[in-house]
């Protein structure tokens, strides 16, 4: 097992949403030149299968979605996965040499999701991200008319447990408590990496962040699980922590759990 490297900042910031407003921008700029080489090869039926343009509108709507969550989960504004698909659609509608084509979307607005997006974070032991749209595309030219129907949902979701044990009594009224939490990341069901991940624990009535000082020990399992322990002081008999991870995909998500003395 290899050791997980932690980041302490957690904090959502202007320098984070600016990233991934570039990170949708330049998405958003790779499928319209893909898209528009396509474009500019003579049209052979033989040569030229107009699903390739139709694979790479349908990958660019799912990049902007999961761009979208990421910075939305990170503090933006939920409207802007409405806003840069509205965006999408729009350069779609300017890409015609052998098709027409006109993206049009709906995002979801039930089951929990808001504009789309559905963040999650207070159920006990674990915490969702997600984005969900649908999707219709139109490709008309003389020779053909092609209507397609899909779905995009990308999900960020987290789960943890855990339990404490005393591992010292200091004083007739505070020990030392050694927390052992699991906590697995998944993609869209799929077990996944963590970016970062860090910690908070509640004293006081205020979370703390875990550090060295806590002697705290991530390590990572390699299959989306890792293995966490660390000290706290304290005088009651369990301990309330909070994971924040951000996954390879630069979504963010949280889950809280209180970890009871064994």
């Amino acid at each position: 097992m290899k050791r997980f490297r932690r980041k302490s900042d957690v904090n959502s910031s202007g320098q984070l949403i600016i990233v991934a407003a570039m990170t949708i921008a330049i998405l958003i700029s790779t499928t319209t030149v893909y898209v528009y080489e396509l474009s500019r090869k003579p049209l052979h039926t033989d040569d030229y299968p107009i699903g390739n343009e139709l694979i790479a509108i349908r990958q660019s709507t799912t990049n902007a979605v999961v761009s979208s969550l990421g910075n939305i989960s990170q503090g933006g504004e939920k409207t802007n996965l409405h806003a840069n698909l509205n965006y999408l659609s729009q350069i779609f509608r300017n890409l015609y040499q052998h098709s027409i084509y006109h993206l049009s979307f709906t995002v979801t607005n039930h089951s929990g999701y808001s504009d789309g997006i559905l963040l999650s974070w207070n159920t006990e032991g674990s915490g969702v991200s997600s984005a969900h749209a649908n999707f219709t595309l139109i490709s008309s030219s003389l020779k053909s008319h092609i209507d397609v129907e899909y779905t995009v949902n990308t999900t960020t979701s987290l789960l943890i447990n855990g339990s404490c044990r005393t591992a010292r009594v200091l004083n007739p009224f505070e020990v030392e408590m050694l927390v052992n939490l699991r906590c697995q990341v998944f993609n869209d069901e799929d077990p996944a990496l963590a970016k970062n991940m860090t910690l908070f624990h509640l004293s006081s009535g205020s979370w703390t962040v875990v550090n060295s000082s806590n002697d705290l020990s991530v390590f990572d399992c390699g299959n989306g699980t890792y293995t966490i322990s660390f000290t706290v002081i304290t005088s009651s008999d369990n301990v309330q922590v909070s994971t924040h991870i951000r996954d390879l995909r630069n979504i963010f998500a949280r889950a809280n759990t209180t970890c009871y003395e064994t």
